[in-house]
């Protein structure tokens, strides 16, 4: 028996392929955790016992892993499972990287990590904006579908694609610089947040959405919203300060280290001194004022591109129903710490394609598999109820 299920998705789902020669094998190098379900594990026991010695069955996962790292499948062209069997051959989880499918109830999502190379390649230097489309998948009913279910209540789940859709218009809006769009977004996902505290108001929200997306809106409303935030050098630096600490003492660092380094080097800190001079450093970054709106002008269809992919990917703010504005301002903050990194990057000549696709896969890598920065982002939002502060703090414009 087949099922279809309806899928909305970003356009380049459909044209990503595998490609060796761009990809710095990621997924089968690294030391990643790489389940088998147990259909694979059964279909490899049947027709290739030999290779069953290089998974490890995790009681408390409940699930075979992979045993060996780099993969011993790895080849210099693909993984020699799928060359010698087909891809059907491969597990859920090397069948589906760099895709990720998430429910809520019958509504499905489908988009790409920008952990592949590839898959970054291709969505972050596209210079149109990200065009998303609906598609039909077809399954067998006996075969497990690779899916993240979201549990949300069935009024909330009905108005996720309406959401969707309005964050990505005004991520994609081009008359606003891209922190200007984060902060007309945080107002909406803040007004969103009130309307769903205690019983969902649906008209309530449809009219916000709708508002959101009129034609006076820009010209209107977007103003007044701008107007009220008034950019603090002097927090987003000490809050900056904060997060370096947890990348230079927590993270794993090798060649990656290079990207962190030239944060230092551009907020001219000195490393090896125990004390930093907050005024100092806050002067430092206030000299490059010009040269960052030069940075973000250039670079921002693939900043842009980035902020889409992301948050539809983890559908950020609205995997979370109790806290969207937090959840938000979590994201953005991460997004921040990013945007500094790739500007350091830029200034001192790690400005090339495979510079940009290399800092944002280790990034993104980071912050997919590192709770601890989540953590440290959270532990600072526990101080702060006030959102004008926040935003004060993050969006300079």
């Amino acid at each position: 028996m087949m099922i279809n299920f309806i899928v909305f998705q970003p356009e380049y789902v459909d044209k990503f392929k595998c490609d060796s020669s761009k990809c710095n094998n990621n997924c089968c190098e690294r030391n990643w955790e790489i389940d088998i379900d147990n259909e694979t594990y059964q279909k490899y026991l049947q027709h290739m016992p030999q290779i069953v010695e290089f998974f490890d069955f995790n009681e408390d996962k409940g699930k075979y892993l992979l045993a060996k790292h780099p993969c011993p499948f790895l080849t210099k062209k693909l993984c020699r499972l799928q060359l010698e069997h087909g891809e059907d051959f491969l597990s859920m989880t090397c069948r589906t990287y760099p895709r990720r499918r998430k429910a809520f109830g019958n509504f499905f999502e489908q988009s790409m990590t920008l952990t592949c190379p590839v898959a970054a390649e291709m969505i972050l230097f596209e210079r149109e904006p990200m065009k998303f489309e609906f598609v039909q998948l077809m399954k067998d009913a006996q075969t497990k579908i690779a899916l993240n279910r979201i549990t949300v209540s069935e009024k909330f789940a009905a108005h996720v694609l309406d959401l969707q859709i309005a964050t990505i218009s005004i991520l994609q809006e081009r008359t606003l610089s891209i922190n200007q769009r984060l902060i007309v977004l945080c107002f909406f996902v803040d007004r969103v947040e009130e309307i769903c505290a205690g019983e969902l108001d649906e008209l309530a929200l449809t009219k916000l959405i709708a508002t959101y997306e009129s034609k006076n809106f820009l010209t209107e409303q977007v103003p007044r919203m701008l107007a009220s935030v008034n950019f603090n050098a002097e927090k987003f630096v000490a809050l900056i300060l904060i997060l370096l600490e947890t990348f230079y003492s927590d993270l794993y660092l090798g060649d990656e280290r290079k990207f962190t380094n030239t944060v230092a080097d551009t907020l001219e800190l000195n490393q090896n001194e125990n004390f930093v001079s907050l005024a100092t450093v806050v002067a430092s970054y206030e000299r490059l004022a010009d040269e960052r709106k030069k940075f973000l002008s250039h670079y921002s269809t693939f900043l842009e591109n980035y902020l889409v992919n992301e948050i539809f990917l983890n559908i950020c703010p609205w995997l979370h129903a109790e806290h969207f504005t937090k959840t938000f301002i979590s994201f953005a903050i991460s997004y921040k710490i990013f945007e500094l990194m790739m500007f350091s990057a830029t200034r001192q000549g790690l400005n090339g394609k495979d510079d940009l696709l290399r800092l944002t896969s280790w990034y993104t890598l980071q912050m997919d598999h590192t709770e601890f920065f989540k953590e440290k982002i959270s532990k600072y939002l526990e101080d702060f109820d006030d959102l004008p502060t926040l935003m004060d703090t993050l969006f300079e414009y």
